[in-house]
């Protein structure tokens, strides 16, 4: 009886290590979210800041690093009020600071790194009147055509 259950552990035991070996070890690790630099940048940057959002993400860490409140806090996981938020389309800083508190240079990082604004030109307006046997359109460019009418070019 001996014989049969030293006999068993054995090959569940094999079976175990064979088992644990055909795994892939990345199915065990959680690595880096999606929008975080590729690996050779990695081993560069410690700190990536968001401007738009205002937060910092520790790579070697794993921490987001935000403000809430008048206090910076630590997590592991996104927070909450940023969870809607497409981080692979919003910009990111690669910080070159090592240490552990880049909040520290908050102030800076919000001036420095702010989003600039792109000023929007008006759309033009078309107005369209009713005459009597034909439609007329104006547009709000005060009269100057585009170039490709009939207008008072060049005479030769």
């Amino acid at each position: 009886m001996r014989a049969i259950i030293k006999k068993s552990i054995k090959t569940f035991t094999i079976f175990a290590i064979i088992g644990l070996l055909s795994f892939p070890t990345e199915m065990f690790s959680q690595g880096p979210p999606p929008w975080a630099p590729a690996k050779g940048y990695r081993a560069k940057t410690r700190h990536i800041y968001f401007p738009e959002q205002n937060f910092y993400y520790d790579v070697q860490q794993k921490n987001y690093i935000y403000l809430s409140g008048r206090s910076w806090v630590v997590s592991t996981s996104l927070p909450r009020i940023f969870m809607g938020i497409n981080l692979s389309r919003s910009s990111q800083i690669e910080l070159d600071y090592v240490g552990r508190t880049p909040y520290i240079y908050n102030a800076t990082h919000k001036v420095k790194y702010k989003k600039v604004k792109v000023k929007s030109y008006p759309k033009k307006k078309v107005i369209v009147r009713s005459a009597p046997k034909k439609k007329v359109i104006i547009n709000s460019n005060n009269g100057h055509g585009n170039g490709h009418g009939n207008g008072n070019g060049k005479k030769k």
